[in-house]
């Protein structure tokens, strides 16, 4: 028993398994065919365990039912069973000791018989020991973090599934807050422990873990209390586009969005890209305010009126590039207080989604997005590919990315990284799009 963990003395404590201990000593049974030896030694055995494991509740019935029913007339006396004495813990290895390099510098200073290398070892000790409660102080933080997110987590999400915006009271309301905020700021702990966990961390499955079970009550959060807001910024967090890595087999949309790769048609003479001012006369979209000539040739062609010609209509977003990056000031690509939403997180590869705080000027229907691709796996990442689908009347265009292939994570430098600028047209302002990622 003292050897085999606490899984296997629930096992033991189950009445499954104590009812074949009784009917091995009862007379109702198999007690008139067995011998007196094997049911004292089942009595012996029922007693120590009532007092080596008294948290075992049902060994202590089972034991006095045997006493009720006069099968166990008298306590047995125990000897001094080391059997029964639990195994000190096996001491872990420690990666700070067992370093053979370091051992094997430190049995040679001791050695020594000069007095100097006798201090030095002194010193290499104490640095080592220094070393090892550093790494178990910071596995102790790690494990309670974790365990804490777990709480959190699924005490959130069990009021959630019983939150009513018009019934809860406002004390479920401030300890949904609290939790809320609690989370949001453990997902930023689980975060930093995942950039500073080593390659060969056992633990980083479960950091990932966390981070997604926060990512996702923390949505739920804003789904179920907050609502759909009818600013800006909170309706342009949902509408946001697919992503996949390196496949296309779900995204049946891509076919349009091929087209920005072949050359623009003509625009019409009213309107010259060359000019850089704007022509509110000659704007062919009336429910939107006039946009720029530069941006005039494609997309207001493509959601023009139907009194105009089909040839002007087109899909082709590719003078917002110019436009994006021909703005002076850099406040278009100034990040809104708006938190990045995690679109993939997966075997140490993270896809973050962050919303600029403004829009081009004079297309207030464009959206500005930054995805970020971080790597905290062991491996590289290579032929990177985003591709993204939108609903017919929507069109997006993808910035060249900033590479196509990540380094493998190094713990003392910070996390390799892959930035692509992302544009989202909604003249209609159409809602409930949402990301996706083929694999789920």
């Amino acid at each position: 028993m003292k050897n085999c963990g606490q899984r296997f003395h629930n096992e033991i404590a189950r009445y499954r398994f104590l009812n074949e201990l009784i009917k091995v000593v009862s007379p109702k049974y198999m007690g008139d065919s067995v011998s007196d030896k094997v049911k004292n030694k089942i009595i012996e055995m029922l007693y120590s365990w009532t007092v080596v494991f008294p948290n075992e509740a049902k060994i202590a019935d089972v034991y006095q039912t045997l006493k009720r029913q006069g099968l166990v007339m008298s306590d047995p006396e125990l000897t001094v069973d080391k059997t029964l004495i639990p195994s000190p813990p096996t001491r872990p290895k420690n990666p700070v000791f067992d370093n053979e390099d370091m051992g094997k510098l430190l049995a040679e200073l001791l050695r020594s018989k000069n007095p100097e290398d006798l201090q030095e070892a002194n010193r290499l000790i104490k640095n080592m020991v220094k070393e090892d409660e550093a790494r178990v102080q910071k596995m102790t933080k790690r494990s309670n973090t974790l365990e804490e997110v777990n709480n959190n987590v699924k005490l959130l999400s069990e009021m959630l599934s019983h939150y009513d915006r018009n019934r809860s009271s406002d004390a479920d309301h401030e300890l949904i807050k609290e939790l809320y905020e609690r989370c949001d700021k453990l997902r930023r702990t689980a975060f930093k422990l995942a950039t500073e966990a080593e390659d060969n961390d056992s633990s980083l499955g479960d950091i990932l873990k966390a981070n997604d079970d926060l990512s996702r009550v923390i949505r739920s959060y804003q789904r179920i209390v907050e609502g759909q807001v009818d600013d800006g910024e909170g309706e342009d967090l949902r509408p946001a586009a697919s992503e996949g890595c390196e496949t296309t087999g779900t995204l049946i949309d891509l076919a349009g969005l091929d087209e920005p790769s072949s050359p623009p048609t003509v625009p019409p003479p009213s309107l010259p890209p060359q000019v850089p001012s704007a022509n509110p006369t000659a704007s062919p979209i009336p429910v939107l305010p006039p946009p720029p000539r530069r941006l005039a040739g494609n997309h207001g062609s493509q959601m023009s009126s139907p009194s105009h010609k089909p040839p002007e209509q087109q899909t082709s977003l590719s003078l917002l590039d110019d436009e994006l990056l021909s703005l002076g000031n850099k406040s278009l690509l100034n990040c809104c207080k708006v938190l990045p939403v995690t679109v993939y997180d997966k075997d140490g590869v993270r896809v973050l989604m962050h919303f600029a705080m403004d829009c081009p000027p004079g297309r207030p229907d464009v959206l500005v997005m930054v995805v970020s691709l971080l790597n905290t796996a062991p491996l590289p990442v290579r032929n990177i590919v985003l591709q993204a689908a939108v609903p017919k009347s929507m069109r997006v265009k993808l910035q060249p990315p900033s590479g196509t292939e990540i380094v493998p994570f190094n713990p003392i430098l910070p996390p390799a990284s892959i930035t692509q600028v992302m544009l989202l047209a909604n003249p209609l302002k159409v809602g409930g799009t949402s990301y996706v990622h083929p694999s789920l």
